[in-house]
């Protein structure tokens, strides 16, 4: 099942290799991994590195010691999808790119959603993280509310699958957010909140059609701003 570790960082190379177990179901809910030295043996890793790696899936909440069981894994719910997402990151499975195509996906057909569905609670909640961002001046706050009218984005879908989605990305999205602000210019993040602004806008005003357009411009401007779409061969 588990192969001799080579190349990269010993602790990086078992967490990928548990992750694809994972991800292929050669490890399943409730079962129990090797013992701490034959696994160690099987890998060809020293025990300190593989209590690093399982220290990692342990915190994650991938795997948990029972007594008298040993290490197994742990069952599937959705604050554990996430935390297999983050394991997959970690790793090095998920490309930034990847994961602007996939909040495209998700968000602009939330929007839509959102446009025919939402409460006066959804848009008062993406009204207060929009304001925070006009007012706030600190990038970390900043960065903060713009996760949060995003996630409020699919919140007002009212659709259980995008939200759950939403949820098991919400890490890497936040970091994703912070990582784009602090990398761009002031003007350009001015920009971001006219399009913020454009996509409630949309939602609010019951128009799927205009708050999806509003979605797609706004991840495509920034994919574009950070050059992502130069390396894929999509801008202009």
């Amino acid at each position: 099942m588990f192969q001799s570790v080579r190349h990269k960082k010993v602790f990086e190379e078992i967490l990928d290799q548990i992750k694809e177990m994972l991800v292929n179901e050669q490890l399943s809910v409730g079962q129990r991994i090797p013992s701490e030295i034959r696994l160690a043996e099987t890998l060809g890793v020293s025990r300190s590195s593989l209590r690093e790696a399982l220290r990692i899936l342990d915190v994650l909440g991938i795997i948990e010691a029972k007594t008298g069981e040993g290490t197994v894994i742990r069952k599937a719910d959705p604050e554990n999808l996430k935390n297999l997402m983050t394991l997959v990151a970690v790793s090095g499975g998920i490309d930034t790119v990847d994961l602007y195509e996939a909040r495209c996906a998700i968000e602009v057909e939330a929007a839509m959603l959102a446009a025919a569905r939402h409460t006066a609670e959804d848009l008062r909640t993406m009204e207060r993280a929009l304001k925070e961002m006009d007012e706030c001046r600190d990038a970390e706050a900043s960065a903060h509310s713009d996760y949060l009218f995003h996630r409020a984005i699919v919140r007002a879908s009212q659709n259980d699958v995008l939200k759950m989605m939403m949820s098991f990305i919400s890490d890497l999205l936040g970091e994703q957010i912070r990582d784009t602000r602090s990398r761009l210019a002031p003007e350009i993040l001015d920009r971001f909140q006219v399009q913020h602004w454009m996509i409630f806008e949309g939602i609010a005003g019951c128009n799927p059609e205009a708050a999806g357009k509003a979605v797609r411009e706004h991840l495509t401007y920034a994919q574009e701003k950070m050059g992502f779409l130069r390396e894929r061969g999509l801008g202009r």
